[in-house]
């Protein structure tokens, strides 16, 4: 029998599982007359995630991101304050990260065919595990989709990463230890610091190696 590494896999939401719905950026964005191919949207969101990591940025402040995203889509600079403030405002009105990445719905599974526990750690605004199901890629308990044995919402919990109380609140889903736990996410800021202050062994996604 083979022994295994970790008891508990922590996964990130949004930029691991599930990306923006392009239909929804795309109706935003046709407002300034830009017409845009969905697979630069999944591009766009990591060069968002590399502009938070640079700026340090706070939980939930989205002002660089957004600024790097509508670069990164072809925006003209003059415009690139008025484009980034639609989608703050498309961000803030939530129901939006609801597009499997390609390979979520695989790798959750193949995760899931080990028997390690799942457990969703999200920065989010306490929506995530409605807008998870919806998405048909998991759920906690029996479903369609994979299952999972919690769902942690900064939104419902109060403490968002990189607090590493977040995760504390992630352990107690399993009883595992820090030591025996990974967490995937995208941003350096909030995923590999906060991972790190609890002990917690880090996975930083960055499909279009933009991090060194």
């Amino acid at each position: 029998m083979t022994s295994r590494r970790f008891d508990v896999v922590f996964l990130d939401a949004g930029g691991v599982l599930v990306s923006p719905h392009p239909e929804l950026i795309g109706a935003s964005l046709a407002d300034f007359g830009l017409s845009v191919d969905p697979e630069l949207l999944v591009a766009a969101h990591f060069h968002g995630m590399r502009a938070i990591d640079d700026a340090r940025a706070e939980p939930e402040v989205f002002d660089d991101y957004h600024a790097a995203y509508a670069r990164h889509l072809g925006v003209a600079e003059h415009a690139v304050a008025d484009v980034a403030t639609a989608l703050d405002g498309l961000w803030m009105r939530g129901g939006l990260w609801t597009a499997p990445l390609p390979g979520a719905a695989e790798g959750l599974a193949a995760i899931a065919a080990t028997g390690v526990p799942i457990v969703i750690v999200s920065n989010a605004d306490g929506t995530v595990a409605d807008l998870l199901t919806r998405s048909g890629l998991l759920q906690v308990g029996p479903g369609p989709g994979v299952e999972v044995a919690g769902i942690i919402d900064s939104g419902a919990v109060g403490v968002a990463k990189p607090d590493p109380r977040i995760f504390e609140l992630a352990l107690a889903v399993t009883g595992a230890t820090a030591d025996r736990a990974v967490h995937v996410g995208d941003a350096y800021q909030f995923d590999v610091r906060g991972a790190r202050a609890a002990g917690i062994h880090p996975v930083l996604v960055d499909p279009l190696g933009l991090r060194t």
